[in-house]
């Protein structure tokens, strides 16, 4: 199958430490190698998957306004003790038209890149041992394959809570909805007249709900260079406002993967969040 993929996708696979109130000071900066396999859906309500195992290496800084971690990547615009802004990028696989077979004549689904604000509201940072947030990232999506042209805005409020135990084990789980412009509903649902067949009828794409999110991952520090972790979304699409896409075959799938990483160096300097 030919995948193709973006970097950026790298820092929100990286399971680096949840930052706790009660975690210890973290490197300002560490720089390794992450190892991943990545099996994604090729869009929400696709019934195939994107497949791709990856070695690339990587780089995470906790400054107080350029951050890369696992959480963003992008400037820290301002923090208080319960609300942060930051503006940061996220992206995601993207597959050619041989590799999904509703979509067969089409054009690609590129590597998508999306850039914009999020605003971040800690709920609490011990509900049961747990830091609860809730995000609410509006970005607008450029597709990186066809010279970064803007291809809708996204919108995807969520509800997340990070843990870690006394054995350096690292949990994360969320709920979100996933709303996307009229724009790039059609980059995923749209079937123009010149892309009818027998089997594919046209469809006029509207604004409203993409999917449903449910997700999940788990981290573990082996040693002081070592750390292994895995990951899973849910995508529901029961009620999204493109159910009847010819495009959307399916209700419900898997996005899954697991990947190591090895710390190659680290600061002295430490900082907290």
């Amino acid at each position: 199958m030919t995948v193709k993929f973006s970097p950026i996708l790298i820092y929100s696979l990286l399971l680096a430490s949840p930052v706790l109130a009660d975690q210890p000071a973290l490197p300002l900066w560490e720089a390794g190698l992450i190892g991943v396999n990545v099996n994604q859906l090729a869009y929400p309500g696709s019934d195939q998957l994107v497949r791709r195992n990856f070695v690339l290496p990587y780089l995470i800084y906790r400054g107080d306004i350029l951050r890369a971690d696992r959480n963003n990547v992008g400037l820290r615009a301002f923090k208080t003790d319960s609300l942060e802004l930051d503006l940061g990028f996220a992206g995601s696989l993207g597959s050619s038209d041989d590799d999904i077979t509703v979509r067969e004549g089409m054009d690609d689904l590129g590597m998508l890149v999306e850039a914009g604000p999020r605003l971040r509201w800690t709920l609490s940072e011990d509900f049961f041992g747990a830091r609860v947030r809730a995000d609410f990232p509006l970005r607008a999506v450029f597709d990186l394959d066809d010279s970064l042209r803007y291809s809708g805005v996204s919108f995807e409020p969520g509800l997340n809570a990070d843990l870690i135990t006394a054995a350096q084990t690292f949990y994360s789980f969320g709920v979100s909805a996933l709303f996307g412009n009229e724009k790039l509903n059609d980059y995923f649902y749209q079937v123009s007249e010149a892309d009818v067949t027998a089997q594919r009828p046209f469809y006029d794409a509207q604004a409203g709900l993409i999917a449903l999110r449910g997700s999940a991952s788990v981290g573990k520090k082996f040693s002081d260079k070592w750390r292994g972790f895995g990951f899973a979304r849910y995508e529901w699409t029961q009620g999204a406002k493109n159910a009847n896409s010819p495009l959307l075959v399916q209700t419900g799938g898997w996005s899954f993967g697991v990947g190591v990483t090895y710390i190659w160096a680290e600061s002295a300097h430490k900082v907290t969040d």
